[in-house]
């Protein structure tokens, strides 16, 4: 007589644990990354409503480019104008916070390559050599080169907010007292959105005496060209003129009529002595 036994293992329940723990995982990933591209997009907007509004009342040409990225970093700094320091003088502030980001991405890619090329070699030089010292090397190179990575993005965020503070305290100075455009430029730095909503308060604030932007007066409407106008003479001119003119005799006028007449009774005079002649002449011819 045999006896048979047979076992079976249900292991779903710890799979579904994993997979419920990822799920999880996932959706707070989800929601965290969600509520994070809100708040860019508002800090965004309200950062280029500020910009905007404060180049415009500056009078400076693109005030647009408040909205368009990367170009919004150099209309920041060509907000806040020439930063001077005790002996030297940041002339283009707009310029270096447009191209630090730039430099510091370059500087970071040649350090990446060069790590990658670091332990590309010391993989390479400990499979040939098979020793231990070669490792070790190696191992030494990478922790040099992240040392270095990890100083120059410390050097780096610090000389940037620097730049930020300094430009951030210049514009706030324009609107409100000295302290408080320090704290408001301080906390610009360290709080995420400060500077944005900042911006945004005080884009329509009355500037503070001896602070208001220099602008250019408005150019000149062209003139159109205008027919050169004839001379008018005036009303009293012109009637002296015509009662000169009836006041002087025409041309073959009274003075003609007066000779005509003196003519005619010189002929009329004429007339009888004549006649008187041609009588004395019968006379005589009858006698």
């Amino acid at each position: 007589m045999g006896y048979g036994y047979e076992y079976t293992y249900d292991y779903s329940g710890g799979n579904s644990i994993g997979d419920s723990t990822f799920a999880a995982v996932l959706s707070i990933w989800l929601i965290v990354l969600m509520v994070s591209f809100i708040f860019w997009i508002v800090q965004y907007i309200f950062q280029g409503i500020g910009l905007y509004t404060i180049a415009k009342r500056m009078g400076k040409k693109y005030p647009w480019l408040g909205f368009v990225p990367f170009a919004r970093r150099y209309l920041h700094g060509d907000l806040a104008g020439e930063i001077r320091l005790k002996e030297k003088s940041i002339k283009n502030p707009g310029i270096w916070k447009l191209v630090l980001p730039i430099i510091a991405y370059v500087g970071l890619m040649v350090f990446y390559i060069i790590f990658l090329i670091a332990i590309t070699m010391g993989i390479l030089l400990g499979a040939a050599s098979r020793n231990a010292s070669a490792g070790g090397g190696t191992i030494l190179i990478i922790i040099v080169l992240v040392l270095i990575i990890a100083l120059a993005a410390v050097l780096y965020d610090a000389v940037y907010k620097v730049l930020c503070v300094l430009i951030d305290f210049q514009i706030y100075e324009k609107f409100t007292s000295r302290n408080m455009a320090i704290v408001h430029a301080v906390l610009s730095a360290v709080i995420p959105m400060y500077e944005a909503f900042c911006l945004y308060v005080m884009r329509n604030k009355e500037f503070n005496p001896g602070m208001e932007p220099v602008l250019a007066p408005p150019a000149p409407a062209p003139v159109p060209p205008v027919s050169p106008a004839v001379p008018m003479m005036p009303s009293a001119d012109a009637e002296s003129v015509s009662r000169t003119y009836a006041e002087t005799p025409a041309a073959g006028g009274p003075a003609k009529e007066e000779n005509a007449a003196g003519t005619a009774q010189d002929n009329t005079t004429a007339t009888p002595s004549c006649s008187e002649n041609a009588a004395e002449d019968e006379q005589k011819k009858t006698e």
